[in-house]
C-alpha cells in the first residue's frame, strides 16, 4: 500500500448516511490495516483504542472530543469502513458525529487546494 497523504485519505473516505466507507486500496496485510487506521486517526486528530482482532477482521475505536468511531477492516468481504459508536461520552448523536468527521475531511481537502 502506497504512502497516503492526508488529502488522499480524506478523498478516499466517502460519507454515507450511516457510515464512512473507505474507497481506497484494500490493506493486504494486518500491518497495512494498522497503518491505515493510524493514518486515519492522525487525520481526524483521534485517539486510538486497542486493536481487536478476529479471524478475518480488525476493529479499532477512534475517539475525539466530537465523535467516537469504530474503524473496521473485513478481509473476507474486502471492506473498510468507519461507523459511529452508539453513545459517545460527549452525548453526540451518530448523525452529528458523522457530520463532524465530514467537516474534518472537507477541511483536509480544502487545505490541499491552497
Amino acid at each position: 500500500m502506497q504512502q497516503l497523504t492526508p488529502p488522499a485519505i480524506a478523498n478516499a473516505l466517502v460519507c454515507e448516511p450511516d457510515i464512512i466507507r473507505w474507497v481506497g486500496p484494500m490493506p493486504a496485510t494486518q500491518q497495512q490495516a494498522v497503518g491505515l487506521c493510524h493514518n486515519i486517526a492522525r487525520l481526524l486528530n483521534a485517539r486510538q483504542g486497542e486493536n481487536d482482532w478476529g479471524a478475518d477482521r480488525l476493529q479499532v475505536r477512534l475517539v475525539a472530543d466530537d465523535f467516537e468511531l469504530l474503524f473496521n477492516v473485513e478481509w473476507l468481504c474486502e471492506a473498510v469502513w468507519l461507523e459511529p459508536v452508539g453513545a459517545s461520552t460527549a452525548h453526540i448523536s451518530k448523525a452529528d458525529m458523522l457530520q463532524n468527521v465530514q467537516l474534518i475531511l472537507r477541511q483536509a481537502l480544502e487545505q490541499a487546494d491552497l
